[in-house]
Order: structure tokens, then C-alpha cells, then sequence
């Protein structure tokens, strides 16, 4: 979903538009959109959702409406149909913003210029139709994070099996000192893989309908920890592992440099830190979901002493 340009992280500032045009249509009221995204990573997509006001400023985040927006129209079309112009559906590409990492996904700053939209559930509830879907992509977040840094750790481990010192005679994967600091890079691994699958395990019962209420409860105090916890730690473990290769370590054809700052965007995507701390402060206030959180916490203990 694009990001609006004052707000950030923050809905509430959005002020892109939406206005009825009083059509219907397949797929849903039609609406124009006007506004600008400054950050959207659907740049290339076919389709993407998007955040717009049909209340007023004051209304805040109430004010907002979820709206299904075509980058192109027709939205469908007849496979042997040509292309459609890029621009037709006055979606604009300003410029394509020049970020750390993660290249190979497009981002660009957006103008919907009367863009037409179709309005996705009800009024003034776009945020809470939203929100469910954070579930999905915080857990995403935290498996990116997972995988990149099993894919340093792999790297680095396997770096030990052919790097020889002491004159050639022994190798670093036979050195305990070595050993050592990759078998910290591994626990922390397994132990972000653990929290991580484990809530993956509980948005899976929630969706299928098997989750009891403690579940769905635990789900949503879990889901910003995990994606939080995983992003923080991880990119510290890829670091450990590139300076356990040494010199080798910092040279970028070994992947590892792609890595981290591709990973270091899980920090900011889906809710920064700091941003998912607030999110379980507020929920922690209500004592029923804190119950349901506490009762994992020795499960939690566990992992925090470690790491």
C-alpha cells in the first residue's frame, strides 16, 4: 500500500481524496482519487489498494476509505488485447526513489490525478479493513528478515569449511573460537525462527477458523513482536557473520552486503520499532489479550535470555 507524503507511518495525515462519481461498477462504487503517494512500491503492479479521505481532515484516520485502484485501464482485459497506456488510469510516476537496498523492487513517488478507484467495504473504515493484512505482511517482514540472515549464516559457515589458517594446517570450522561465534549467529537464528513460525502457526489456525479466543488474542500481541524482534536482531546476526569471514566478508560479491541492506528495510516496512512497541502497549492495556499473552511467557523468557 503506498505511503502518503506528510504522514508516514501516521494514516491520519493522509490527504489524498477520494470523490463519489456516483457510477457503479464491477467491481465496486466508483470513486476519483486525487492526492500524491511518496513512497509506493507498487510502482510496476497491475493493481494495488490504497488509503484515501472521504470525511474531513479532522476526522483523522476515521475520515479514511479502502480503495482497489488500477495502475492501467482497463483493470481486465482479453489476453490478446494490447497493452494499455501506463497512464491511463492517471496514475504518475514523479520518480523512482534512490533507496539502500532492496533495487530490484521498484519505488517511485505517485500523483493520482483523478485516478479512478472502487471503494473496498464500507466508508470511513478503510483502516480497519486494512488492518487484518498486517498480520500477513508483518509476518512476511519477519521471514524476510529470517532468510536473509539464514542466507549470511550459510555463507559464513561455509566460508569455515575451506578457509585455512595457522600456515594452511587447520581450518576455521576446527577452530572453537571460530565455531563459536558462528554457533551464536546459529542460535539466534533458531530462536528467531521459532517465535517467528510460531505466530506463523497461529495466523494459520485464525484463518481457518480453528484459533480459540486466547489464540486470536495472542496473535495480535505476537504479530508486532515477532516482525519487531526479527528485524532488530537479524540484521545484527548478518553483520556477526560477515565479520566472521574476515576481509572476505566485506566484499560484496559474497551476497552478504546485498543482504543486510535489503534486511535493514524490515526495520521501517509494515511499522518501524518503535511504532510496533506503541501498537503492543496499546493493546497490552486491555487485560484479557495481556492474559493471553503471559501465558506464553515462558516460551518468551527463554528466547529473550538468549537473545
Amino acid at each position: 500500500m503506498p505511503l502518503q507524503r506528510p504522514g508516514g507511518s501516521d494514516v491520519s495525515l493522509t490527504e489524498t481524496t477520494a470523490t463519489s462519481t456516483g457510477e457503479p461498477s464491477t467491481y465496486g462504487p466508483k470513486y476519483s482519487l486525487n492526492g500524491v503517494k511518496w513512497f509506493s512500491s507498487a510502482t510496476d503492479s497491475e493493481v494495488s489498494v490504497a488509503l484515501a479521505r472521504t470525511g474531513s481532515q479532522q476526522d483523522g484516520s476515521r475520515g479514511l476509505s479502502l480503495f482497489l485502484v488500477p495502475l492501467r485501464l482497463p483493470l481486465l482485459r482479453n489476453p490478446s488485447d494490447p497493452a494499455p497506456s501506463p497512464t491511463s488510469n492517471n496514475v504518475f510516476v514523479h520518480r523512482l526513489k534512490n533507496k539502500i537496498g532492496t533495487h530490484i523492487l521498484p519505488t517511485a513517488e505517485l500523483s493520482l490525478e483523478s485516478a479512478e478507484g472502487y471503494l473496498v467495504g464500507a466508508l470511513g473504515k478503510g483502516v480497519k479493513n486494512i488492518s487484518p493484512v498486517l498480520n500477513i505482511t508483518r509476518l512476511w517482514s519477519a521471514t524476510a528478515s529470517l532468510g536473509n540472515l539464514r542466507k549470511c549464516l550459510a555463507i559464513a559457515t561455509s566460508y569455515a569449511k575451506v578457509r585455512a589458517i595457522h600456515s594452511g594446517k587447520v581450518l576455521l570450522s576446527d577452530t572453537p573460537i571460530h565455531v563459536e561465534q558462528l554457533a551464536s549467529v546459529n542460535v539466534l537464528y533458531r530462536a528467531l525462527a521459532h517465535l517467528t513460525f510460531g505466530v506463523v502457526g497461529l495466523l494459520g489456525k485464525v484463518e481457518c477458523g480453528k484459533a480459540t479466543l486466547d489464540e486470536e488474542r495472542r496473535l495480535r500481541m505476537l504479530t508486532p513482536v515477532a516482525k519487531a524482534y526479527a528485524a532488530e536482531r537479524a540484521c545484527a546476526g548478518m553483520e556477526e557473520a560477515m565479520s566472521a569471514m574476515g576481509g572476505a566478508g566485506y566484499m560484496e560479491e559474497n551476497g552478504i552486503g546485498r543482504s543486510i541492506r535489503d534486511a535493514l528495510v524490515e526495520k521501517i516496512w509494515e511499522g518501524t520499532i518503535v511504532v510496533l512497541a506503541l501498537d503492543l502497549t496499546r493493546v497490552a492495556q486491555d487485560s484479557i489479550c495481556m492474559q493471553a499473552f503471559v501465558s506464553v511467557g515462558a516460551f518468551l523468557s527463554m528466547l529473550l535470555y538468549y537473545y
